[in-house]
């Protein structure tokens, strides 16, 4: 009897205990079970901005969170689903059959363990932007959304140019342009005091094939004497540029009043009349110049000339003692009866003597009278 009624008490305690084991194990997974059967995906609201060149995170989270490491990720253009920016599978980022476009510039740097699967982009090009899928894949479910990116690039600076606006009337026409923009730019004319000029402008923007927009802008006004002008072209206040002008230095004489006129007019005259005046100085410096080299040349001549002059005259008593002893010989050839014709050979002797004295102005006088011992 004992041994029945302990046998019955074993077989209750022994159901008991497996009871309450298979109620412990199954309600954690119960519990898990839903946030991998069903999820969305939260992703900003606007889109995601950045500059050219930069790095930008599109962000992505899976809710609830949960580890999304075993599920599989994929970010792709929203324009062609097989045309992939980044694909996580088997717990790993694949090679292929990734856009060549993104190779090397694209991973997912949330937080896989935490739900976050938002992807990292580098390098950013103006051909990144656009829209952007992230979706991510259960066994049992699948969620994707959508993140809109755009690349800021900055335009090149406002160049501005003033004409007479047609009619006159004291007005200027102001150009304002500026190229190389993405997404289209603002543009805004402010005077001096930084207000706002909205009256008399007009705005045009045109794109190119590779999707940067060029802005042009015209505005009529009427200049003061101190009033500058200022062009802004902004994506945001934090990436702008700006160009100022003065437009009473470009305009003409018939647009300026007062005292800005008659200097325009000045102005204009001095740069007719430089060239003559050059002209000019370049003609007295040279005559200076020439005048200069003539008087040195003529100096030159004259000191050459008297040192010419100061030795002739020591060459000259050179002749006259050669001729005195000419005559000297002739005359003891005379008196030892070898006769000659004594004249004739002095007069020979006296020419010789005037070709060599021969100054570049006139002959030495010579008279061959003076030669000692000569009797004509």
């Amino acid at each position: 009897m004992f041994t029945t009624v302990g046998n019955r008490g074993t077989m209750h305690l022994g159901l008991c205990l497996r009871v309450l084991i298979l109620a412990a194990l199954t309600v954690p997974i119960r519990a898990a079970q839903p946030a991998q059967e069903t999820f969305t995906l939260t992703v900003p609201d606007g889109p995601t901005s950045t500059l050219s060149g930069s790095s930008v995170s599109l962000l992505c989270q899976v809710s609830p969170l949960f580890n999304v490491e075993p599920l599989e990720v994929r970010w792709y253009r929203s324009s062609n689903f097989h045309s992939l920016a980044l694909l996580y599978k088997y717990h790993k980022i694949q090679e292929a059959p990734v856009d060549p476009q993104y190779s090397g510039r694209v991973s997912l740097t949330g937080g896989m363990e935490r739900g976050n699967v938002s992807l990292t982009l580098e390098r950013v090009t103006l051909e990144d932007k656009g829209e952007y899928v992230c979706q991510v894949t259960s066994k049992q479910w699948y969620e994707k959304a959508s993140v809109f990116l755009t690349v800021n690039v900055t335009g090149s600076e406002p160049v501005l140019s003033v004409a007479e606006a047609r009619g006159g009337g004291g007005q200027v026409n102001v150009t304002c342009s500026s190229a190389g923009w993405s997404p289209q730019p603002k543009l805004i004319w402010t005077n001096k005091e930084g207000t706002e000029i909205r009256n008399g402008q007009e705005v045009l923007n045109t794109s190119d094939p590779q999707g940067l927009v060029s802005v042009s802008s015209w505005l009529l006004y009427a200049p003061s004497y101190s009033d500058w002008l200022a062009c802004t072209v902004s994506l945001s206040e934090e990436v702008k540029r700006e160009s100022r002008i003065l437009p009473l230095i470009y305009t003409a004489p018939t647009a300026v009043p007062g005292v800005y006129k008659e200097a325009y007019i000045l102005i204009l005259v001095l740069l007719v009349l430089s060239p003559v005046i050059i002209c000019a100085l370049c003609s007295v410096i040279l005559w200076k110049r020439r005048g200069s080299m003539w008087s040195s040349s003529r100096k030159s001549r004259n000191s050459s000339d008297q040192t010419e002059l100061g030795q002739r005259p020591t060459e000259t008593k050179n002749l006259i003692e050669g001729a005195e002893n000419t005559v000297k010989t002739l005359t003891r050839q005379r008196a030892a009866g070898k006769g000659g014709n004594l004249k004739a050979e002095t007069n020979n002797s006296i020419e010789g003597a005037e070709t060599t004295v021969k100054t570049p102005t006139e002959y030495i006088a010579f008279d061959w009278h003076q030669v000692k011992g000569f009797k004509g």
